[in-house]
């Protein structure tokens, strides 16, 4: 078994080739169509968040098996949610976050505002109708009259730029 260093270009294409496939794999798996957007877009995001990778001889089936673990974890949480609904407690208090938390996630924030507003106008524009407006990728197409396969490549290169921002890494 080998380890290896794997570069996010590497994975930026290897996302791309199979995108469509893993897209239908997690639609038959989850049964949502944005469901299914998301965990390949979560997908992406953890082969990156990986600094080397065992198994390199069949990359993609490390991303279909990175792929169907997410989708298994999807399932079960919304099993869960849906079988588990209980009153709150009156006197159930929520923990305060800690100075030195806050200060972090206030620097993470600072630091992903910063990579989205240092995105290219389309680029940017596409990343937030996705993620705050929720919109679906063929809804993102229509509005600014391009194609799904455009929507989807801005969206990896947002996601990449974001990413190496807060990591602090240069591209």
């Amino acid at each position: 078994m080998s380890v290896i260093a794997i570069k996010h270009d590497q994975i930026a294409e290897l996302f791309l080739t199979h995108k469509e496939a893993i897209v239908d794999f997690l639609l038959r798996k989850v049964k949502c169509p944005d469901a299914a957007q998301d965990l390949s877009q979560e997908t992406y995001l953890r082969l990156l968040g990986k600094d080397s990778l065992t198994h390199t001889d069949n990359l993609p089936g490390y991303l279909f098996r990175t792929a169907e673990r997410l989708s298994i974890d999807f399932i079960r949480h919304h099993q869960r949610s849906g079988a588990k609904t209980q009153e709150l407690d009156d006197e159930l208090t929520c923990p305060l976050m800690q100075p030195e938390d806050f200060a972090i996630l206030s620097q993470q924030c600072e630091r992903l505002l910063q990579a989205i507003a240092s995105l290219p106008q389309q680029c940017r524009h596409i990343l937030l109708l996705r993620k705050i407006d929720e919109l679906t990728y063929a809804q993102i197409a229509g509005k600014l009259g391009i194609s799904e396969k455009t929507v989807q490549r801005q969206l990896v290169k947002a996601m990449l730029h974001c990413h190496h921002m807060l990591i602090g890494t240069q591209h």
